[in-house]
């Protein structure tokens, strides 16, 4: 079926069901993204040269309400300046989010389809709006939100195929888990400036090439987070077990702490630490059967470890899952309600003084990996435009130009710097009485 004829059957819904109590939206959002690429994700030398690109996220949303019932329906747009020649007829318009929210009651809801997931801080569930097509699930949750005691629950569960119809199993080659279920329990108390949750997730994927065999694996852990009008004090604690998809046994572990404090109405000041438990590559035996390599899900790829983004806090990073440690202290200067900066200071560290670099040696270096610096403006022009400025710097040592396949010295500065501007509008809003 194609999109269009999708989108002409969702306004056919919108038509049938618009009558009494109802309310129906039209919004949109136009997002381009200038960067300056030197240095960003990956070191260079001499031989590489940096360059700019635009890349341009655009989505036009529909969103219908009646009583008890919700039907979202987005598409999206991602492409980079001139990747289709002038005169192409290219289509890469396809669905970001497609769901129905259906309320038994008011505590109690169930909301199914292709939607966007966000917990806590998103340390291990996001919805990654720096990276440009965002992040979607094909998944039903049951809700239970009971307000007047602060009290929320949510059970969800997916279960993802390659293709559209087939009689029997086959191999799963899609790049995300076969299976996924998880459960987030939040609960707020001192007038809602303690939250407290408990995330658990399994998420299971098939062993490569091998069809109807799974590995699961498990990471479940608190959040807490404690705000009142000037301090703001967050915990973090997860752990993780089961088997990855090559078969490894997983005791892996991650924790954080952060906290601030507006000591004036236009300066706040602030310091964290992240721990990302890694493998330690030197024991080779024992690293060919177990993994203490934390992965961080589906988390945020942006928010933390820097925005240079040469980590991840997954064993596909430049560390190759020997860990990070990131200590940072930052300042936020707010000049009014609309303008503020931001100022970043991360020092970098391995976890396991270990890296792997073949299948027969490994190499001990040192486990410091350098320095960055962020600095951020944003503009709040009004609720539906925003405009945000970077830039970053990275202080690499010999470690980091050795994970990046260069000698001691021989990187050259490495930097970024991007220019975004978002713009939301809602074109249209009906109520019908």
């Amino acid at each position: 079926m194609s999109y269009l004829n999708k989108f002409l059957i969702f306004l056919l819904l919108v038509f049938v069901f618009h009558n009494a109590n109802s309310q129906f939206t039209i919004s949109g959002e136009y997002r381009p993204k200038v960067m300056l690429m030197d240095g960003y994700k990956q070191l260079r030398d001499s031989s590489k040269f940096p360059y700019g690109m635009v890349i341009q996220r655009s989505r036009l949303n529909f969103d219908y309400t009646k009583e008890n019932l919700t039907f979202a329906f987005s598409v999206q747009d991602v492409r980079v300046w001139g990747q289709d020649a002038l005169s192409a007829n290219s289509n890469s318009i396809g669905i970001f989010e497609a769901y129905i929210k259906y309320g038994f009651c008011k505590q109690l809801a169930i909301k199914f389809g292709r939607q966007q997931l966000k917990y806590d801080d998103e340390r291990i569930m996001s919805v990654n709006n720096w990276r440009d097509q965002g992040a979607t699930h094909d998944i039903a949750i049951l809700q239970f939100n009971k307000e007047e005691k602060s009290l929320k629950a949510d059970i969800g569960l997916a279960m993802n195929n390659p293709s559209s119809y087939q009689n029997y199993l086959s191999e799963y080659t899609v790049s995300s888990y076969k299976y996924m279920a998880y459960l987030w329990l939040n609960k707020k108390f001192l007038n809602k400036k303690l939250e407290t949750s408990i995330f658990g997730i399994s998420d299971v994927n098939q062993t490569p090439s091998t069809i109807n065999n799974y590995r699961t694996r498990y990471t479940i852990g608190p959040y807490i987070n404690y705000k009142n009008s000037n301090l703001s004090l967050t915990t973090s604690l997860y752990f993780q077990t089961g088997k990855i998809a090559n078969g490894k046994d997983v005791d892996a572990l991650f924790y954080s702490v952060k906290t601030s404090y507006k000591l004036h109405k236009m300066l706040e000041l602030g310091a964290g630490y992240d721990h990302y438990s890694g493998t330690d590559f030197s024991d080779t035996t024992k690293a060919k059967t177990k993994s203490t390599t934390f992965d961080k899900l589906y988390g945020s790829g942006h928010t933390f470890l820097g925005f240079m983004d040469y980590f991840n806090g997954n064993a596909s990073d430049v560390t190759k899952g020997a860990g990070i440690n990131d200590f940072y202290v930052k300042a936020n200067f707010i000049l009014n309600e609309k303008h503020n900066i931001e100022a970043i200071y991360h020092l970098f560290s391995l976890d396991k003084q270990y890296f792997l670099v073949s299948k027969k040696a490994s190499i001990k270096y040192d486990k410091a990996l350098g320095s960055e610096i962020d600095l951020i403006y944003n503009y709040k022009q009004s609720k539906a435009l925003n405009f945000s400025l970077g830039y970053s710097v990275f202080l690499p040592t010999e470690t980091m130009e050795k994970l990046h396949g260069y000698n001691k010295n021989e990187s050259k500065f490495a930097h970024f710097a991007y220019m975004m501007v978002t713009f939301k509008p809602t074109f249209l809003t009906h109520n019908e009485k």
